[in-house]
């Protein structure tokens, strides 16, 4: 079994995913407890309870283990950036620091070595390399501090290693008791921890909350949803504390009960995790395969960080200085969770009243790739102000964990650049949040007295930081799902969100639910004992920094594991063109959500565009996985049988690879609906719609980055296939080598949405039929028109393209009533041409690959009756060099284009 293959298999066990099958055997077990304690300490737990379900982790791990599996987590010795309102390194996740400061107040001044210990990876092993801190809107200090925390929490989202919420493997218990709990029922749980270290639980269920107690009984954290933590139907609960006790062990109490409130009476656990995290300093957290599982970690937990404090201030200074900081950090993306107020006037006018797009572009010639957000104006025409606006960026757009657009987002309406072209954004959607259920990431401390050097603009910090709407601020009508298709592109399909009524009693959607959901998702009394906790806020600027994350690891892949043509270089030698493919990337192997996550997109209306950019999503939602493969998965010449499914985030969406081919010929893929698994199967109402694409992996849009669609097909009822030709000329023009992505994306699944149990198996097949021989020529003839008896000569120039310097006979045919003078000019034979003519021979005593100016002498047809048209030609090849045979036996290859006709009246002269 393949790595691969073993992923999925691996999540095909998972607890998380929805199954209305689950929640009916749930919903009829009649089980009530009555303040039940099921805890004795977790530390004694058999082996079988204490491997880690990765399903009991935050949504974000989930999804990015998709990309760790694959072998990818980040590198110590490449780094991703973030300019935001700082970073406070004490944070488990976002440290060490290196000690490393960098100012460009005089030019660039680096003060220490960057990576001087991150080596092989450890506790102490440096996790953020580098800070600058020459502009202090938000404060000034002599250490990396946050006083904000937008910072902190963006780039433990980014990159965070996990470290402050490492599972401890001995002190981690799961549960499966699938109870019916009334309210003031309740599962209890007791949890031994250390201290300085932390406790959480992670249970499966509806209308639920986890609190824990800590040893004295003080309420210090809970977690808590009308239907788990997301805004519709998600059912992972989470809750987490850091120890608050001074020294050795404690016993902390997790209850599981129905979510307090009138409009909800009863709750479902079906599963439950609870357990101790290791202290942050024996633990590497998710930064190595080998390490401790994590709640927590970020997308790229191996990577390194460079924090960069201010906002938009320090963006001049990264231009002024790109090729230094790129140098310097070996630096691979920078993330920006930042715009201005309602987007003006940039939105508009773009950067013909701004200068941060030139910089963005000024960081991509020196390899630096630039990921924004999109913005949180609830808009469509406030999303493309900088720096999301920039051509060289990605600009992201927050979902739910479903892949619902958040209300919250903005759109993308063109602005226009200062050459007066239009911009088009979005680029892609990734998790943001939502306004009551929250993106859970690292949480800064309270900066010392002793470390701050300025207060900081508190009215400036304001002003910069959007924020984000809450629901209660949008209209019901713009809550309601509504999805729009366009006929032009979806032609015959007529599609209609056409849903099991299991399916759609599963959405809970009217008022109730949303004020009910409203009181969840509160995080309370979390103590804290050092800077270690963690918190949640929702937004694109935390959407943005997935992203960011999953940049790193596409490029970790690019530079260790792609062919040549697409490889990234170090970090210092990466270019323009090189940042483009990178971005590229990223968007050809995102997937289209209006259909598969129709109910959840509340206040944004996506359409399908078949490959196209839809002004709320973008190319749609990025993943992780595919892009990977994109770039290390050679399809050439190969079948594959893998799956995509709506079990998000553990299916993935699409199945990618590549075909790379140095020889002129035909290269197709074609992809097979072959069967759907899953506990939802039976709610589905026909074959599954699957586009499968051809992308250009050498050459997007030189200005934009955009992925070049070659070929695509939509597959409404499973089968697609695509196709194209590849000549020498193109081959010679991409240094001997092109290189094509293959991609199949799941776009519809009649009857189901993203969260149900159903996964598309699929069939993918590539194929490249060579061309054996290729050779061009040209003939140069003495006239168009000759009279009767006239002699022609006929000069021919010949030369093989493929394969290279393969020797080659030359021939070409002269018309019938034409007499061939073999006394003069370069003929060594000839024979009669079949349907009358003369063939003429050249190279038989010398064969080559390339010939210059062969000739051969014909006199016209001197009778009046003769007068007519005549074609001389095609030249033909053949690599038949030998003497054996006759030369009409061979297999001969005709030169295109080497025909001449010509006019012949004849009346002699």
């Amino acid at each position: 079994m393949s790595e691969k293959d073993d992923h999925r298999s691996q999540h095909d066990a998972s607890l998380s995913r929805r199954s209305v099958l689950k929640a009916g055997t749930v919903a009829g077990t009649g089980l009530t407890l009555g303040g039940i304690g099921l805890g004795s300490a977790v530390a004694g737990s058999s082996d079988d309870e204490r491997t880690i379900d990765p399903a009991f982790t935050n949504v974000r791990t989930r999804e990015a283990q998709q990309a760790w599996d694959r072998g990818y987590r980040g590198r110590p010795d490449r780094t991703l950036a973030l300019t935001d309102s700082g970073t406070d390194a004490r944070h488990p996740d976002i440290g060490p620091w290196s000690g490393v400061t960098v100012s460009t107040e005089d030019g660039f001044e680096v003060d220490g070595n960057p990576f001087a210990t991150t080596g092989a990876i450890g506790p102490n092993t440096t996790k953020l390399v580098g800070w600058h801190n020459d502009h202090d809107g938000y404060g000034g200090f002599e250490k990396p501090r946050d006083e904000n925390g937008h910072g902190t929490h963006v780039a433990s989202i980014m990159a965070g290693s996990g470290r402050a919420s490492a599972i401890d493997p001995d002190r981690y218990r799961a549960d499966d008791p699938h109870a019916v709990l009334l309210l003031g029922d309740t599962l209890t749980y007791e949890v031994s921890a250390e201290a300085g270290t932390g406790v959480f639980a992670s249970a499966y269920g509806d209308a639920i909350e986890l609190v824990i107690e800590g040893p004295d009984g003080q309420e210090l954290a809970t977690s808590a949803g009308a239907s788990g933590t997301s805004e519709v139907s998600f059912e992972n609960n989470i809750a987490e504390t850091p120890t608050v006790h001074e020294a050795g062990e404690a016993t902390y109490t997790v209850h599981v009960r129905a979510i307090e409130g009138e409009l909800i009476s009863t709750g479902r656990v079906r599963t439950i995790a609870v357990g101790a995290f290791e202290h942050p300093a024996d633990t590497v957290g998710d930064r190595t395969a080998d390490g401790d599982r994590s709640l927590h970690a970020g997308v790229a937990p191996n990577a390194s960080l460079l924090a960069l404090t201010d906002l938009s201030a320090p963006t001049a200074d990264l231009a002024a200085h790109a090729d230094e900081f790129v140098e310097t950090f070996n630096l691979r993306a920078v993330n920006m969770s930042w715009g201005y107020v309602g987007g003006l006037p940039l939105g508009a006018a773009g950067e013909t009243l701004d200068d941060v797009p030139g910089r963005i572009r000024e960081m991509a010639e020196a390899g630096m790739l630039t990921v924004a957000a999109a913005g949180n104006d609830a808009t469509p025409a406030t999303g493309n102000g900088a720096p999301a606006v920039a051509n060289e960026a990605i600009s992201v757009v927050a979902t739910g964990p479903y892949d619902g657009i958040a209300a919250y987002s903005s759109g993308g309406i063109g602005g226009i650049d200062e050459s007066g072209e239009p911009y088009t954004k979005p680029d892609v959607t990734a998790p943001g949040g939502q306004v009551n259920v929250l993106d859970i990431a690292a949480e800064n401390g309270v900066p010392e007295d002793e470390v701050r050097t300025d207060d900081g603009d508190a009215e400036a910090v304001d002003a910069a930081l959007e924020p984000v709407r809450d629901l209660e601020d949008v209209s019901d009508d713009e809550l309601t799902p509504d999805t729009e298709f366009d006929d032009e592109i979806t032609g015959d399909a007529a599609y209609d969100l056409d849903l099991s009524s299991d399916v759609l009693d599963a959405l809970p959607f009217d008022d109730g639910d949303a004020e009910a959901m409203r009181y969840g998702a509160r995080r309370e009394g979390m103590g804290g004992d050092g800077v270690r906790d963690y918190t949640g806020k929702a937004g694109t600027s935390m959407a943005s920094p997935s992203v960011c994350g999953i940049a790193g690891l596409v490029a970790q892949a690019m530079e260790e594991d792609a062919p040549d043509p697409i490889a990234l270089p170090d970090p210092a030698e990466t270019g323009y063109d090189d940042v483009l493919r990178l971005k590229s990337t990223i968007l050809a192997t995102a997937t289209e959500t209006a259909l598969t996550a129709a109910p959840y997109h509340r206040a944004k209306t996506p359409v399908y565009t078949h490959g196209g950019r839809d002004p709320y999503e973008g190319y749609g939602r990025a993943n992780v996985g595919p892009a990977i493969d994109a770039v290390t998965c050679d399809l050439t010449d190969a079948s594959v049988s893998d799956a995509v499914g709506l079990g998000v985030p553990d299916d993935e969406r699409a199945i990618a690879g590549h075909v790379r081919v140095t020889d002129p010929g035909e290269v197709t893929a074609t992809v097979a609906f072959s069967h759907y698994s899953g506990a939802n199967t039976g709610a589905t109402k026909g074959d599954p719609h699957v586009d499968l694409f051809l992308y250009d992996a050498q050459n997007p849009d030189g200005l934009t980055g955009e992925p070049t669609i070659v070929d695509s097909d939509a597959g409404i009822e499973g089968d697609a296939a695509v196709s194209t030709g590849v000549s020498v000329d193109d081959l010679e023009a991409n240094g001997g080598e092109r290189v094509f992505y293959v991609v199949a994306k799941l776009v519809n699944v009649p009857g189901l949405v993203t969260g149900f149990d159903c996964r598309t198996h699929l069939d993918l097949e590539t194929a490249f039929d060579e061309v054996g021989l290729v050779a061009e020529g040209t003939r140069d003839d003495d006239a168009s028109v000759f009279t009767g008896g006239q002699t022609n000569r006929t000069a021919l120039d010949v030369a093989v393209r493929h394969p290279d310097d393969r020797e080659v006979l030359v021939r070409d045919t002269v018309p019938e009533g034409w007499d061939v003078d073999e006394t003069y000019g370069d003929v060594e034979a000839t024979t009669p041409a079949f349907g009358g003519g003369t063939h003429v021979y050249f190279g038989l005593d010398d064969a080559r690959s390339v010939y210059e100016s062969l000739t051969h002498f014909a006199a016209a047809p001197d009778d009046v009756t003769e007068s007519d048209r005549y074609t001389f030609g095609p030249i033909a090849v053949t690599t038949e060099t030998d003497a054996d045979g006759t030369l009409t036996d061979r297999e001969w290859t005709t030169v295109s284009g080497t025909e001449r006709t010509v006019t012949v009246v004849a009346e002699e002269t």
